[in-house]
């Protein structure tokens, strides 16, 4: 059992500006609705929240682009949208990051809404979430069509990033097919799992759930490092997963290598500008594994 520094982690993963990564999974747009609260409505005892400013991001798998795009590195998106107002949202804020514009690819469906998560927020609280989606799986037309799109594009890819929010774009033959694919290919797969799917993900090349969905998983609370690590063990045999990245919170992340049943234990970086476990893993994929 190891503890890295987090200095050396930082040095040791640099320069990752060359590589090209295809990101597949479920894209949100997420808006924000930002003001205050001076009084009670007559029509309900609820809060009259006076906005203010209005905002709207990219969520789910986009977060995985803004934050590779932080880093140099471009990605190709393949996922789902709606055809609507939204959709122009989304691909707009994806053109703008690091993108291959002319490679992405989008299913554009008639009856699955483009996801709009909106959060309004009064002072430093939040009020309430609406959540405006449709959770249906893609069609095996729609399959077929984005395995094509994956196909076309794979070859000129370094690795892939699948990431599962279970809204209906990873499918199980999705994350089987494509999976199948990059062993093939010896392409790097990453996966940020649903636990829903969490065994579909055989043969990844890294795995990487946070201390709560890697519980569920195997059914049992991880509460110190060596409950982490006979997780870690458990899940990478099951799935011949060759590395596992588990995200603690405020204790860090642990990421375990199968090859040496080794597991190496880092300090949360939370005011190092890493908000978001997809750009720690990759880094982490880079300077541990390859």
């Amino acid at each position: 059992m190891y503890y890295l520094d987090r200095n050396r982690f930082q040095s040791s993963t640099a320069n990752l500006k060359n590589l090209k990564i295809i990101v597949i999974g479920d894209f949100i747009l997420d808006e924000y609705l930002i003001g205050e609260v001076n009084r009670i409505s007559p029509e309900a005892p609820v809060p009259v929240v006076w906005v203010r400013k209005e905002k709207i991001t990219l969520g789910g798998a986009g977060n995985v682009v803004k934050n590779l795009s932080s880093l140099g590195v471009q990605s190709i998106v393949l996922g789902r949208a709606g055809k609507d107002e939204k959709a122009k949202s989304l691909i707009g804020l994806l053109e703008k990051e690091n993108t291959d514009i002319g490679r992405n690819f989008f299913i554009r469906s008639e009856d699955v809404p483009t996801i709009l998560k909106t959060r309004v927020i009064a002072g430093h609280q939040q009020v309430c979430r609406i959540d405006k989606e449709e959770l249906k799986p893609i069609s095996k037309k729609e399959e077929d069509e984005l395995l094509q799109a994956f196909l076309e594009r794979i070859d000129s890819a370094n690795a892939v990033v699948l990431s599962d929010y279970d809204k209906g774009t990873l499918t199980p033959r999705i994350i089987q097919e494509v999976s199948r694919i990059c062993v093939e290919k010896k392409k790097i797969v990453t996966v940020d799992p649903q636990v829903s799917h969490f065994f579909l993900y055989q043969g990844v090349s890294i795995l990487t759930p946070n201390h709560h969905e890697a519980g569920k998983a195997i059914g049992r609370k991880l509460e110190n490092d060596s409950e982490v690590l006979k997780a870690a063990e458990e899940i990478s045999e099951k799935l011949s997963c060759p590395s596992l990245m588990i995200t603690r919170g405020e204790k860090g992340m642990s990421l375990y290598l199968a090859a040496k049943k080794e597991i190496f234990h880092i300090p949360t970086m939370m005011k190092s500008g890493f908000s978001s476990r997809a750009t720690m893993y990759i880094r982490f994929r880079i300077s541990f594994v390859i």
